[in-house]
């Protein structure tokens, strides 16, 4: 098998097969990118998956909780609205895949290469899980090959600026959105999306924050506070999304995480579906099932997220104060 994508959902799978049954090689084009990075919040699906490949042991003691209380603020930082906070634990990326690398057994090649031609790879099975910018998506589904643009531009960091629970959550409103959560003891993970005119690739990160502290200039002050101050870990990203796709499969070819649905990031699922999608392929192909059946489980949650995560998106984006908070609240009313 050929998993090209050195990520979270590639490592996961390699560590998620049976090494009796399958010979892996993962491609990796950047290592180096393991380093880097904020923070991931993994819901209790994932952590579940992780305990079960042995990679959730070595996160126990950075995978903060968040305030019993989350909170929805306007950009000045009036509170809209306040609700029991989610079962997530927030972790740095670099531990996540650190704990991931340490799960795949030894017999696995991880190679540094860079792949043009997916349709060129070796293995009875070809696993794409090499992001936005998928080379398998465009072998499972050339309609899907490109990548689609959005409007927005993120922010992410950290910073050890303290922060009272009651100013953990979002902020939102006129095209912009900024949030913190806590990130360990000490730490905190934060973002920000806005809106930007198209901006060259890679993005010039002192660029990026110089848009951005204008940009949030009135807000709220934690909000200036930390961008202010941010640090040399802060990251500079155009938002990409997937193509939808009615198939995550085409012969031997496979695609998982963001190359099969990358999303807008609200609903903090990015990280959490690439492991799902990794551990149920895993689980799938050990019992000795197609990815057939496994694309029959993962693509109707995965590509409903894809789109609710837009839906949240706009809503932050396009509406402020009462408006918002009326706005969630009668779609929790609908939910329930």
């Amino acid at each position: 098998m050929t998993i090209v994508g050195g990520g979270i959902g590639g490592l996961a799978l390699a560590a998620a097969l049976d090494p009796a049954r399958f010979d892996v090689t993962v491609l990796e084009a950047a290592p180096g990118r393991t380093a880097l990075g904020a923070g991931i919040g993994l819901w209790p699906s994932a952590r579940a998956a992780l305990e079960r490949i042995g990679a959730f042991a070595a996160l126990r003691d950075v995978a903060a909780k968040l305030p019993p209380t989350s909170s929805l603020h306007d950009l000045r930082g009036d509170q809209l609205l306040a609700l029991p906070s989610p079962d997530l634990r927030v972790v740095p990326r670099p531990a996540l895949l650190a704990a991931l690398a340490a799960a795949v057994p030894h017999g696995v090649r991880i190679e540094q290469r860079q792949v043009d031609d997916a349709s060129a790879l070796g293995g009875d099975l070809v696993v794409g899980a090499d992001g936005v910018r998928s080379r398998v998506r465009g072998v499972v589904s050339p309609r899907a090959a490109r990548r689609l643009a959005t409007p927005y531009v993120a922010l992410r960091g950290t910073t050890e600026a303290v922060v009272s629970a009651d100013r953990f959550g979002e902020y939102w409103g006129g095209g912009k959105l900024f949030g913190i959560v806590p990130m360990g003891p000490g730490r905190a993970y934060w973002f920000t999306t806005q809106r930007s005119a198209p901006l060259p690739e890679p993005l010039d990160v002192p660029a990026v924050l110089a848009f951005a502290r204008a940009a949030f200039a009135d807000a709220a002050p934690l909000v200036r506070r930390v961008l202010a101050d941010a640090g040399p870990d802060t990251s500079a990203t155009r938002m990409w999304l997937a193509p939808p796709m009615t198939h995550y499969v085409r012969g031997r070819y496979v695609v998982i995480g963001d190359a099969a649905h990358a999303s807008l990031p609200n609903l903090g699922r990015g990280g959490c579906d690439a492991i799902l999608d990794a551990v149920t392929l895993a689980d799938t192909l050990n019992r000795g099932g197609t990815p057939a059946r496994w694309q029959a489980r993962r693509l109707p949650p995965t590509q409903a997220a894809r789109v609710a995560a837009s839906g949240v998106m706009r809503l932050a984006l396009l509406h402020r104060g009462q408006a918002a908070r009326d706005l969630v609240l009668g779609r929790l009313g609908r939910a329930t």
